[in-house]
């Protein structure tokens, strides 16, 4: 009992992100959570944290920006919300979780979020007719994500659940999940998805955990293939109404009129920019912003949108946090532990699903950004510990 009270306001946390409308709330909880690790650390005994020179980097460059801001007050901000507060959620989540127990606990926070999301969304959509951004299930975009994020916990929770029923609601849930995502009628979500199913099986058959012949991989993999592959068509014709790939090569967020603006632009300027924040592109070049689609007001990719705004140095200091993360799964995944080498598969699909995500639009902020580094927290904290006892 007095564990779980100790974890309730980071179970809360990973419940109520998804919902729009409980800023408040969500804060709260993160101070607490925050709180309870920083009050806790000497018992908690927390292994040294990982990816601290890439973090100090990024954290560094942030900062930095701020000397060259065109808007100094609203980079600040920014940097408030999108590194302040993601930090805050990456250190607590890390510190709290000891063991298996708290992992579950956790995930199934998560997996009640996420039920609740999707019966909220699926209903909205099959009495409207189409996805409102009014409702408590916020906007399609959002929720796609979301859904990026959540599959690989999905994954893990319903691995480290024994009984068959359990895993079959995992299962049912997922479902569940990619049905709501086709509805967002969100394109990029199964290309994410379908990378973190592919890095999945290919991973867990490596290690043997999944036992396949080497054919019956090949034909799981190509499946999954297959699978997104009609999704993504059937999503795009049910926006554009036809299911070219001339479409893709026309999206004016990855065509040459968009794309190559952006880097001259960078180009320009490769060691600053116009100071930390995605609005830095219509802060500082408006020019670049269409004027039949004033949508484009950012770059709609997370590197561009650092070179923007901190230079070369910007996505310099990126690219290495992702690597640090992704190194670091790596050898959870490598080293002997069973549940560290689930953890280094659950963390490896998530950072790879959530790069290709924000390759196409920048959703790397507030609670997208969150909900990513509580959950690399959670899985890095318990991973560290195995590594740590495993001779």
């Amino acid at each position: 009992m007095t564990r779980t009270l100790t974890l309730l306001p980071f179970m809360l946390l990973l419940f109520v992100l998804p919902f729009p409308g409980t800023v408040a709330l969500r804060l709260a909880c993160l101070a607490v959570a925050f709180l309870v690790a920083i009050a806790l650390w000497r018992k908690l005994a927390p292994p040294s944290i990982p990816c601290k020179p890439a973090l100090l980097a990024w954290i560094a460059v942030a900062l930095l920006s701020l000397a060259w801001a065109v808007d100094p007050a609203y980079s600040l901000g920014e940097i408030k919300n999108e590194i302040l507060y993601t930090m805050m959620a990456f250190v607590a989540f890390f510190a709290v979780t000891r063991d298996e127990a708290d992992l579950l606990r956790m995930l199934l926070a998560l997996a009640a979020g996420a039920l609740l999301l999707c019966a909220l969304a699926l209903e909205s959509r099959l009495r409207l007719g189409l996805w409102s951004s009014e409702g408590l299930h916020g906007g399609s975009t959002a929720f796609a994500g979301y859904a990026i994020a959540v599959a690989p916990m999905l994954l893990l929770l319903g691995n480290r659940l024994a009984a068959a029923w359990s895993r079959g609601a995992v299962f049912a849930l997922f479902l569940l999940v990619a049905a709501t995502a086709f509805f967002t009628l969100d394109r990029t979500v199964w290309l994410a998805l379908a990378l973190q199913a592919v890095i999945a099986l290919i991973l867990l058959w490596r290690r043997d955990i999944l036992k396949l012949r080497a054919g019956t991989l090949l034909a799981c993999v190509t499946g999954v293939v297959l699978l997104a592959a009609g999704a993504y068509l059937a999503v795009q014709e049910m926006r554009f109404g036809t299911s070219s790939v001339g479409v893709v090569a026309e999206d004016v967020r990855l065509g040459r009129y968009r794309l190559g603006p952006v880097l001259h632009r960078i180009a320009e300027s490769p060691a600053a920019g116009a100071g930390f924040g995605r609005g830095a592109l219509s802060k500082a070049h408006r020019d670049l912003i269409p004027k039949d689609n004033m949508q484009l007001w950012h770059a709609h990719n997370v590197f561009l949108n650092y070179g923007l705004e901190m230079g070369v140095p910007g996505m310099l200091a990126l690219a290495w946090v992702f690597v640090s993360l992704l190194r670091e799964y790596w050898r959870l995944y490598a080293g002997q532990d069973r549940v560290a080498s689930l953890l280094g598969v659950a963390g490896l699909t998530l950072v790879a699903g959530m790069l290709l995500r924000n390759q196409v639009n920048d959703m790397f902020v507030r609670d997208e950004a969150i909900l990513f580094w509580a959950l690399n927290g959670m899985l890095l904290g318990l991973g560290r510990r195995l590594r740590s006892r495993t001779p």
